[in-house]
């Protein structure tokens, strides 16, 4: 029998979800209480069902409407803010919290360069509101100190973060992230090895971290030979201080919901339901933060907990080295289809990598804690040699062939994965003869052999050119360039928005998916949402050597966010400015577009674009961004006859004119579009125009992404990878 709890937290999460989604329900909700109300002595528990669904609707609707109550485009002439964590000289993204503003709470700071503070401090800042929605950030143009002296949760933070530093050195950021929770200075190449071992769990604070100090803080506690309520009293208060001290994440937030309900029923000496254990969680977590019903984070912890359960009771009466890889197995193929839905990959190894990773994390964490409170130096060095076996467990797994996948994040992912998990389904629930399950089990390796052949067809080829792929991103733009030695450069990331995030969702698999570890640089072509969008994801997956963009002030919240992001990462900024050049194994990158006075110049931001001329050999590529007919006339006599054309604004009317293709004659051209846009594109007039001069005319919407292998003798290979949407 399911306890009841569990129907009545499904109930009010179906109507949290349903309200934050912006749906009209309050006639629903009334006809949902009218029948509760006659159910109400036939049916209790579906009437309290309905009640809680209804709960649900007015506890999203309320949600909603403090969301909708944005502080974008507020001035704070003199916010109070307190700082959460230290800000170095060099300024960038903070988090603080606002108190004396209309917009209080925490939020993101952008920190104006050569203000170095330390957490706990408070300042007062004067500066704009802008973002988007309930989340705002806080650009501070002018701050002043106000009290020097550290003080509450960023000056406790401040002084872990200081003693990390002193006893554990370049670990400190790893560090950092396993004990409080910061992950800015995390690089990025142990973030993707992290993940491709199957272990990047470990990098962010999770239920498994309060999990480990819970277990550790009750060990403590049993020596000092405290009473059960005296025991229960004080571990229960220092396991909130330190979820406290993390700053409440939801992660963290549940598991400690769930230990003090665990404790609870011990004292109670009731038997406790797992299920109901983790319903009672999930419900306490959704009050606190209705936001987190639509977090990637919490679906993930909702399935591998469930596939935890699960497998603990399906295996109960079988040998021991199956009850020990059954719930690492089955949570991984249970969250499959999430991680390939939301990121594109899945590490199948991380079953095996979490055998080893977790005893040591185990080991590791605890000790890291104990080191930093006591400051202890031998402490700190064991604990060390824990996080060293960790790295080498990651690095093990990682590059071990077939260890993890990687593919385009979306449905066709997800649905592959749960065809996985219906196979192993199957296979589990197959009858216990040996000659049946020998049968299932070539038929499932016969499948995922012809999956992986296909998947090896699908790669870019190895030859020593110079690869250029106009990745399908929908409405906007995103291109890869492989250099023949294997380096790459990103122009764009594609869109963000209601469809989902590109980077996130195309950009990164791709990359990842054939070999890119770092990427030599990022160019982003102007401050419009279909071109940047994606950026952020990529920045947080890749560390590029710096990115290049059009360098004008642009008021645009998210575009703030994404030159926020590149300071966060710390990843050098250049304006782009005609005459820059980089060399990249034989391959010249040149900036054609804008110079200093054009770009003050403009009044629209697609004019702005960064126009990027790629030659290799006798080969020679245009890479327009959104730039129109005004930035082609400005051109004009400048770039000479080119191989490739990029075809500006989506293949707009007010682009590709007939003098830039007299003087470019491109052979082809390219147009990045997404699939029956609103905005008409591409224009008929200059498909017109493209075909009048002979121009073989390519188009993503029609094809999906399409690849170039361009050779140093001039010669331009086509190969369609594929549909992604």
């Amino acid at each position: 029998m399911r306890p009841p709890l569990l129907y009545l937290a499904v109930a009010f999460g179906a109507g949290l979800l349903a309200a934050l989604q912006g749906a009209e329900l309050r006639i629903t909700a009334l006809l949902v209480l009218c029948g509760a109300a006659v159910l109400a002595r036939r049916a209790p528990l579906g009437a309290a069902v309905g009640v809680m669904l209804v709960a649900g609707i007015l506890w999203g609707g309320a949600a909603l409407r403090e969301q909708r109550a944005s502080c974008a485009g507020k001035h704070a002439r003199a916010a109070i803010v307190q700082l959460s964590d230290p800000v170095p000289n060099t300024g960038g993204v903070a988090e603080g919290v606002v108190r004396g503003a209309s917009c209080g709470g925490t939020l993101a700071i952008r920190w104006p360069e050569g203000h170095p503070a330390h957490g706990g401090t408070t300042w007062v800042v004067a500066g704009r509101f802008l973002g988007d929605g309930g989340r705002a950030i806080l650009v501070a143009r002018r701050v002043r100190e106000l009290d020097a002296v550290p003080r509450g949760r960023g000056a406790l933070r401040d002084r872990i973060a200081e003693r990390s530093r002193r006893l554990f050195g370049t670990r400190a950021p790893l560090v950092d992230a396993l004990v409080i929770a910061r992950r800015a200075e995390v690089d990025a190449e142990l973030r993707e090895r992290y993940a491709r071992s199957g272990l990047a769990h470990l990098l962010s604070i999770s239920g498994l971290h309060v999990g480990f100090f819970a277990a550790w803080l009750n060990v403590v506690l049993l020596r000092l030979r405290l009473g059960p309520r005296a025991r229960f009293a004080a571990g229960t208060s220092v396991m909130l201080a330190y979820v406290w001290l993390l700053g409440f994440p939801a992660p963290a937030a549940r598991s400690a919901a769930m230990l003090v309900a665990l404790d609870i029923a011990r004292l109670r000496q009731r038997v406790v339901a797992p299920r109901g254990l983790v319903a009672l969680a999930a419900l306490c977590v959704m009050l606190g933060d209705p936001w987190s019903v639509q977090s990637v984070g919490a679906w993930l912890s909702v399935a591998a907990v469930a596939a935890v359960i699960w497998a603990g009771r399906a295996t109960e009466r079988l040998p021991k080295p199956v009850r020990l890889l059954a719930p690492a197995a089955a949570a991984t193929l249970f969250t499959a289809p999430i991680t390939a839905y939301t990121f594109g990959t899945v590490a199948p190894i991380g079953v095996v990598a979490n055998l080893a990773a977790i005893p040591l994390a185990g080991l590791a964490v605890p000790g890291l804690m104990v080191a930093l409170l006591i400051s202890s130096s031998w402490l700190a060095a064991g604990a060390g040699l824990c996080l060293a076996l960790l790295d080498i467990v990651a690095k093990a797994a990682a590059a071990l062939p077939g260890g993890h996948f990687i593919m385009i994040a979306g449905p066709q992912a997800a649905a592959l994965w749960l065809g996985i998990l219906a196979l192993a389904w199957w296979l589990w629930n197959s009858p216990r003869r040996r000659w049946t399950i020998g049968a299932r089990a070539c038929f499932t390796a016969a499948l995922l052999s012809l999956a992986a052949l296909f998947r090896a067809s699908a790669r870019l080829s190895d030859c020593q050119c110079l690869t250029v792929t106009f990745l399908d991103v929908g409405q906007g733009d995103a291109i890869a360039l492989r250099s023949p030695a294997g380096r790459w450069l990103l122009i764009d990331g594609g869109p963000r928005g209601p469809q989902g995030d590109a980077g996130r969702r195309v950009v990164v698999p791709f990359l990842r998916s054939h070999g890119a570890t770092q990427l030599v640089a990022i160019v982003a072509t102007h401050a419009h949402l279909d071109h940047f969008g994606g950026l952020p994801a990529v920045l947080d997956a890749f560390d590029p050597g710096f990115v290049l963009e059009p360098g004008q002030p642009v008021p645009d919240p998210g575009y703030l966010g994404f030159l926020s992001a590149v300071e966060s990462d710390g990843a050098t900024w250049r304006p782009a400015r005609r005459g820059d050049r980089l060399e990249l194994d034989g391959v010249t990158v040149e900036v054609l577009s804008p110079d200093s006075a054009w770009a003050a110049s403009q009044t629209d931001i697609n004019e702005e674009s960064v126009v990027v001329l790629v030659t290799y050999g006798t080969s020679r590529l245009v890479f327009a961004g959104d730039a129109g007919m005004p930035t082609e006339a400005h051109l004009a006599g400048l770039v000479g006859r080119v191989t490739l054309l990029k075809v500006g604004h989506h293949g707009s009317r007010g682009a590709t004119s007939d003098r830039w293709l007299d003087e470019l004659q491109p052979v082809e051209a390219v147009i990045s579009v997404g699939a029956k846009n609103r905005y008409g594109h591409p224009a008929p007039e200059t498909l017109a125009r493209l075909r009048g001069h002979g121009v073989t005319v390519l188009r993503t919407d029609q094809r999906g992404t399409i690849t170039f292998t361009v050779s140093s003798h001039g010669t331009i290979a086509i190969s369609d990878v594929g549909r992604h949407d």
